[in-house]
């Protein structure tokens, strides 16, 4: 990145720095996502580990109750004004590289991951509409598990 940011004008040294900290962003919100999930998985394996059906499906309530209405943040998710421009513009490998690395690698991830928490949300929010707790909740913690252990699982490089 040394010898190609000396030949940058300090507009794009600037995107460059604000590529740079949008790829940490997302990053760190794709950390958070996965955190989330193993947290999910932890507490379905806790609520699982009941063996009193009603205790296990009032458990299960109480999981979809409190996840009918988790966050699916969107704060970062936009691309650096200017980048795509500046990127096909200059003959700076690093800008370009960066604007790649958004696009094709973080912006996909982010939205998977942020389309099962929405799913989730959206299967927890449905199974609210029963009351009092049913195996509803029970069949809905079993969904919700399967898709949490897929989203967990290693994927090969």
């Amino acid at each position: 990145m040394t010898s190609c940011s000396a030949t940058l004008t300090s507009q794009q040294r600037r995107v460059l720095q604000l590529l740079l900290v949008k790829e940490v962003q997302m990053e760190e919100q794709c950390n958070k996502h996965m955190a989330r999930f193993t947290n999910m998985l932890n507490e379905l394996q806790w609520v699982n580990h009941h063996n009193d059906s009603d205790e296990h499906a009032l458990k299960c309530h109480e999981f979809v109750r409190v996840n009918a209405s988790i966050d699916c943040d969107m704060t970062v998710h936009e691309m650096v004004p200017g980048a795509i421009q500046i990127a096909m513009a200059c003959d700076c490998v690093c800008i370009q590289a960066a604007c790649f690395r958004i696009f094709y690698k973080w912006q996909p991830k982010l939205d998977n991951l942020r389309m099962k928490l929405l799913k989730i949300k959206t299967m927890c929010s449905g199974a609210m509409t029963h009351l009092p707790p049913t195996n509803d909740g029970v069949e809905t913690c079993a969904k919700i598990e399967q898709i949490v252990r897929k989203m967990l699982k290693p994927t090969p490089p």
